[in-house]
């Protein structure tokens, strides 16, 4: 359930999120941070693809994604930093800064928040574990399903609400860091945790849907030579592929 909730968080953000957003409005790439992010994004996912072929998410598997997470904020951060001066983004996350929040506010709002959505995660995997038991299906199908979606809604709402701002830069950006942190993080912890045979159909379906979105994520959004755009036209086909992937989903549970 762990393993098909980073899976399939990661197709529901580019396929429902992305594709869904740009249906509302078209989004252009115009910060020169993220285009430097998708290739990372690209090589991550091929990393942890390539230590799945065996067909077991080890200990080591795990430590390997975790150790890229750290390699990979730090260059974030630096990179931030040495153009927050003229970098689009930064404008955007001005904008959304409130003017008069303390540091002790701030600090007070984010622990709220962090409380709710532990809790709200342990009622979701409750729930989806009932519906697994009731239904039959497999864990790896309720992680990819119903889990992958309910954490992926606030990414919807993050990306919708910075697409009608015009906000693009941060509705793209949303989703590349939140699957960069789903492949190094949240798939990397079930390996370190208890390391077990992944399922095979993860290996012949589901990587490849998620590597094959990531590579049209690319070409759709990074821009050679000029800025990159996700067009409505480009998000009806991501969301497309997202019903046909819950539809194949669906064959393959009733089998």
């Amino acid at each position: 359930m762990g393993i098909g909730n980073a899976v399939g968080s990661n197709i529901a953000n580019i396929a429902l999120v992305l594709g869904f957003t740009a249906l509302i409005s078209p989004l252009d790439v115009r910060s020169e941070t993220l285009r430097r992010e998708f290739p990372v994004l690209m090589v991550t996912t091929l990393v942890a693809l390539g230590l799945s072929l065996d067909g077991r998410l080890g200990r080591i598997d795990g430590i390997i994604l975790f150790s890229f997470m750290g390699l990979i904020l730090y260059w974030m951060v630096s990179l931030g930093l040495r153009t927050r001066s003229t970098d689009p983004m930064q404008m955007e996350y001005a904008a959304e800064m409130p003017e008069r929040m303390s540091m002790l506010k701030a600090v007070g709002w984010f622990l709220i928040g962090l409380a709710g959505l532990l809790i709200s995660s342990r009622i979701l995997v409750w729930g989806a574990v009932d519906i697994a038991k009731t239904f039959g299906v497999s864990d790896l199908v309720i992680g990819l399903t119903i889990i992958a979606v309910g954490t992926s809604l606030p990414e919807l709402a993050a990306s919708a609400m910075s697409a009608w701002k015009k906000e693009y830069d941060i509705a793209i950006g949303n989703i590349i860091g939140s699957n960069m942190f789903n492949i190094l993080v949240v798939l990397a912890i079930p390996g370190m945790i208890e390391p077990d045979a992944l399922p095979p159909d993860l290996i012949t379906r589901d990587f490849p849907v998620m590597i094959g979105l990531t590579v049209l994520l690319f070409v759709f959004s990074y821009g050679i030579r000029r800025p990159g755009r996700l067009s409505r036209f480009d998000g009806g086909l991501l969301f497309g592929a997202f019903l046909a992937y819950q539809g194949l989903l669906y064959i393959d549970a009733l089998k």
